[in-house]
Order: C-alpha cells, then structure tokens, then sequence
C-alpha cells in the first residue's frame, strides 16, 4: 500500500467494510454449521440408540434360547450370531485398530503426491529446490491450516523453502497453484460420484458448482494471468511451462492424492462396527471418496480453521444415505481426529529433518 492509499479515508473505510463483511459471512457459516451439525448429530445419537438397543434385544433373546435349546447345531449357530452381534456394538474394544492404522499410513501417503505438484510448480517458474525440500516443506505446512485465514499454510511454506533460495512470491505463487489445483480436482471428482447418489439435491448443486468454480483457476491461460498480475512480471506470463504440462501434471498427482485420501477414509468407515451390512466395498470407497473430497474443498472454501464443522456436517449427509447417518457421524469424527494427528506426526518429523538440514 502506497502512501496516498495509507491516507486516503475512503480506501480504509472500505478496507474495513470488507473485513466486516468477511467477518459476518464467516459468523453466518459458523451458525449454519452449528444449527445442521445439531440436527444430524440429534439424528446419529437416535438411530446409535436404537440400533444400540436392537442389538441388545437380539443378544436377550440369544440368551434365553440358549438355556433351553439341547441341539448341539442350534447352540452353535446361536452361539456365532451372539459373537458376531457382540463385535457390531459400538465400541472402542470393537474398532478395528488394524484397519484404522492402514488408514493412517494411506492417509500420509496421500499428502505425498501434491508436494511433487508444488515441486513441478515451482520448477515453472524458475525455481530449483530440491524435491525433498519441496515435499517435507508441503507437509510441514498442513498444521497451519487450524489457524484462522489459513495465511499459517503459505508462512510455514514459503519459510522451508527459502532455506533453498525459493524467493518468497514464486513460493507464495505456486503454493496457491498446489492449493486450487488440489481443490479443483477434489470438486471436480465429488460432482462426478455425488450426482449419481441420492443425496439431497442442496449437496448435488453444491458438488457441482464448486467442481466449476475450483476448476477455473486452474486454466492454464488464467494461471498464467494470475501469475503474472501477482508478480507484475511478464517473464511469468510468458513462461511457457506454466501451461498445459503443469495443468495436467496438477490433474494428474491430485487425482492420486485424491484416490489415497479416499482409500484411508474407506478403512475408517469398515473400521467402525455396525450391525447392518455395509454396501458392496467398491461402492463404500466411491462413496467414501466422494464424501471426503468435497468435505475437504468445502471446507476450504467456508475459510473457518480446518473446515471446523462443515466437514462433519457434509460427511455426515452424503455417508447416511448408503452407510446410515450413527456411522457416518462415527467416520466423520474418526476422519477429523485420525487426519490431524497423521498431519502433526509428519509435520513434526519434517521440521526435525528440515532443522536438521539447515541449522542455521
């Protein structure tokens, strides 16, 4: 800001109406989220309840047939059935603790692949850090997305990779470029799968219009301007490598992120006892991959720290449908708790590397 800007009333006046502005748009989703997270965790708790108690009258009855009966066939196939509703109660003892740590280690496997994407990125605009900067750098920064503004990202970021003489705009050009590719790609895949389930149709208008409004930024032509009118620099509208190469490397190492974070949130929902049966597993990971991905770009999207609440809320409305809406909350919390501490795990081990790397 220049110094006729710093003094000009009417430029702050409306700076400060914007940031108002902002601050009531985020105080409005804050409340929707609140008032449907109530609802559909009013509705879990219910049907966790009566599922709850179904299964406990089943194991009654178990119980009773079993003091009377004298077949030694009858007393075993009551005898599995008691097992086998015993394992479906919802309980810590009952998780499986196999299926959950799977899901940890595809999770972290799944942030890998955008850190070569900020490393292709970077290398189009010039930049030379090695990859392994690039990817412990990327990691490192999913913690700052808890801190209101998510402006923590790009700091933790753009800081890592100054140690290798990433100058801080290219940096903070091409973490945004990772960013929206990411989104793009996450929207673009929830349409495709939400449309075909019979989800509201608030979440299906949803899907869809974030998949175009994410996808935009991603145009090559509008990367480039982005680029450039960031930088004022023309060397970086008329660098050839941000194009169409980068457009489908970004496609490309998104969608595999995409397919692993889908993958460890199908283990978490298989990893979750339930007493009816789940759908065929191919349509719980297309389900699971839906819900996870346009949870995560929606939450983006709503700017509040980490999607607080409007993850759970989107998750919970698209799994119930096909999962039911106890076990979809269920997931959606394991989700939330499982993701963060897989996320601080790593951003902790590459800090240490990172300091380790570069003392200074």
């Amino acid at each position: 800001m220049n110094d006729s800007e710093s003094h000009d009333p009417s430029s702050r006046n409306r700076k400060a109406s914007i940031s108002q502005l902002k601050r009531i748009i985020k105080g409005v989703i804050a409340v929707l989220v609140v008032v449907g997270l109530y609802f559909a965790t009013k509705a879990s708790f219910e049907q966790w309840r009566e599922q709850r108690s179904q299964i406990e009258s089943q194991l009654r009855e178990i119980e009773n047939e079993l003091r009377t009966t004298s077949a030694p066939l009858r007393e075993e196939a009551l005898r599995q059935e008691q097992q086998r509703l015993q394992r479906s109660l919802p309980t810590i003892q009952n998780l499986n603790w196999r299926y959950i740590g799977f899901a940890a280690i595809i999770y972290a496997m799944g942030l890998v692949p955008n850190g070569i994407l900020l490393h292709s990125a970077l290398y189009a605009l010039g930049q030379r850090p090695r990859l392994s900067t690039t990817v412990a750098a990327h990691l490192l920064g999913h913690v700052g997305k808890c801190v209101p503004g998510k402006a923590m990202v790009v700091v933790l970021r753009a800081g890592a990779l100054a140690k290798e003489g990433v100058s801080a705009l290219p940096a903070t050009i091409c973490i945004f470029l990772e960013t929206f590719l990411m989104m793009a790609v996450g929207g673009a895949l929830a349409a495709a799968i939400v449309v075909w389930l019979p989800v509201p149709q608030w979440i299906s208008l949803m899907a869809i219009g974030i998949a175009v409004c994410a996808s935009l930024p991603t145009l090559p032509p509008i990367m480039r301007f982005a680029a450039a009118k960031v930088s004022k620099s023309r060397d970086v509208s008329q660098d050839s490598r941000i194009g169409f190469r980068l457009f489908a490397i970004g496609w490309m190492w998104s969608a595999v992120a995409w397919a692993l974070i889908g993958a460890s949130f199908a283990l978490l929902i298989l990893a979750i006892p339930s007493a009816d049966p789940l759908p065929s597993l191919s349509l719980v990971y297309g389900v699971a991959t839906a819900a996870i991905s346009l949870a995560i770009v929606v939450g983006f999207a709503s700017l509040l720290p980490g999607g607080a609440g409007i993850r759970e809320l989107v998750l919970t409305t698209i799994l119930s449908v096909s999962i039911g809406t106890a076990q979809g909350l269920l997931a959606a919390i394991a989700a939330r708790i499982l993701f963060l501490v897989t996320e601080v795990v790593l951003a902790a081990f590459c800090w240490l590397w990172l300091k380790r790397k570069n003392p200074s």
